[in-house]
């Protein structure tokens, strides 16, 4: 926080250190004190100047506060408030424009009713209330229709005297309102964080395929020359990441699933309003399973074409759909890929030196980067073999949460990830490198539900990858066995 605060108090001053006294502890001139002070106010500088006595006590000097990392940070801030207040801009004009089209519209409709009431009343005829859309209210069954009827009778220990069949017209009018009233809702079930994605920063794009436009600046500093010397961009890899476009085509016959959710509400507590049928599909029969193997995919899935040319022709597995970023390493891996540090190259881990591995594979990370707080994104069992290894070499070390998830002497700490297990592999990758791909447009989301006899198919679709940004900003650890073939993992099944 202190770095933050004098990089800009220094920019305030238009200085890149301060003063020293005698003791070459940093002082604020006079003229320094008054320009903050009319600025921040007395309050503010008399708490600086204590925070930056304190920063010195221990014989550092007050500028080494401002770090790359801050430096970094508070670019990142304001390249971020310049991106809000351009869209608070963008927004506050859209909505004058609307404000403006709304007096127009009002001021013609005041002055058509000025008109009609000059003119006779015709015959009034027959009054129809108008239905509202359905779009941005919240979605409220209705209970009137044969399922949501069977459910209530059947919750409250009635017998439902009506027709036991499920109208799947009905139930796909219903199902249509409910995505209508909480598409924003659905969108992030069908595209919900998994377990890796969390871990990964976010790229909202509507291309087929990206790649790193930008590269990292490591060095602006040179000797002066009366001349234009540019430096600063490093030569960094950029990797392509390929956006895949995903589905689901789920056939349902909801008359098999009444009394799983009468069972549901049971348990939960929960009355028919509250799960409706075209809700429990969703979220409890759908998404469930679709995180489940989005986060297999994402990690292991390696895209196949797929051979389907009619309705009915066999649907792809689901680790067809994308090349994971397990997958990716493994490619880059096989195509020699250089500006990737490869951990541990060659080597086999075994449970008696593994340990002492990890500590190499960490000491391996460049030096840029060994600064940085990072995840070792792992296989499960990678992780467990390592707790269990640290635990025997060092048995007197009490190990308060039960694991050991950090390694010592670094800021570097382990992430399993369940799309991982069984692939013996680790990287370590800074969150801004490692990214998950989103689509831009939410109408290239879609999710709709059409009904045949006596069943339902329901259909999603959306835009979704992962991948690497920088090369040089990957260090990965591949098992020696697994370097023979890139496809093991999803034609194992992993």
């Amino acid at each position: 926080m202190f770095g933050k605060v004098m990089s800009v108090v220094l920019g305030f001053l238009g200085i890149s250190a301060f003063a020293k006294d005698e003791k070459g502890k940093s002082i604020l001139l006079s003229t320094q004190e008054e320009q903050l002070k009319q600025k921040y106010g007395a309050v503010f500088v008399e708490a600086f100047k204590k925070d930056l006595a304190e920063f010195e006590k221990e014989g550092r000097n007050a500028e080494e506060a401002v770090t790359d990392e801050v430096r970094t940070e508070l670019e990142r801030e304001r390249d971020s408030n310049a991106t809000a207040l351009a869209q608070a801009r963008k927004s506050l004009k859209e909505l004058d424009d609307k404000v403006k089209a709304l007096k127009d519209e009002i001021a013609q409709k005041d002055a058509q009713i000025e008109k009609m009431t000059k003119e006779p009343v015709p015959d009034a005829g027959q009054q129809v209330d108008g239905g509202k859309s359905e779009m941005g209210n919240k979605f409220k069954p209705d209970m009137s229709l044969a399922h949501n009827r069977y459910l209530d009778a059947a919750f409250k220990g009635a017998a439902y005297s009506g027709n036991s069949t499920i109208e799947t017209t009905a139930l796909q009018k219903e199902f249509g309102k409910y995505v209508s009233s909480e598409r924003i809702e659905i969108l992030k079930g069908l595209m919900g964080t998994t377990e890796s994605t969390k871990y990964m920063s976010t790229l909202v794009t509507d291309k087929t395929e990206v790649r790193a436009q930008q590269a990292a600046i490591d060095s602006v500093l040179q000797q002066f020359v009366p001349k234009w010397t540019p430096k600063g961009k490093s030569k960094f890899t950029p990797l392509t990441i390929k956006n895949y476009k995903c589905k689901i085509n789920v056939p349902i016959t909801p008359s098999d699933i009444m009394e799983d959710i009468l069972g549901y509400l049971y348990d939960e507590n929960l009355k028919p309003e509250d799960m409706p049928v075209v809700k429990y599909i969703l979220y409890k029969l759908i998404f469930p399973k679709l995180d489940e193997e989005r986060e297999i995919a994402l990690a292991v899935g390696e895209f196949k074409e797929t051979s389907a040319t009619k309705d009915g022709d066999a649907a792809t597995d689901a680790n067809d759909v994308m090349d994971g970023y397990v997958t990716q390493l493994k490619k880059l891996k096989k195509a020699n890929n250089e500006a990737i540090t490869w951990l541990l190259d060659g080597e086999k881990l075994e449970d008696a030196t593994l340990v002492d591995q990890i500590e190499k594979a960490v000491e391996e990370v460049k030096p840029l980067y060994k600064k940085k707080s990072m995840f070792i994104h792992a296989d499960p069992d990678l992780v467990t073999r390592y707790g269990k290894a640290y635990r025997k070499k060092y048995p007197w070390l009490k190990n308060e949460d039960g694991e050991k998830i950090k390694v010592d002497f670094s800021k570097f700490s382990f992430v399993p990830l369940e799309g991982m297990r069984g692939t013996g592999v680790f990287f370590i990758t800074p969150k801004e490198n490692f990214k998950h791909l989103r689509s831009k447009d939410p109408q290239s989301a879609k999710v709709w539900m059409q009904g045949e006899n006596y069943d339902v198919k329901i259909f999603a679709e959306w835009w979704e990858a992962t991948g690497f940004w920088l090369a040089e900003a990957i260090f990965a650890y591949l098992p020696p066995a697994e370097e023979a073939s890139v496809s093991s993992a999803s034609d194992d099944g992993i």
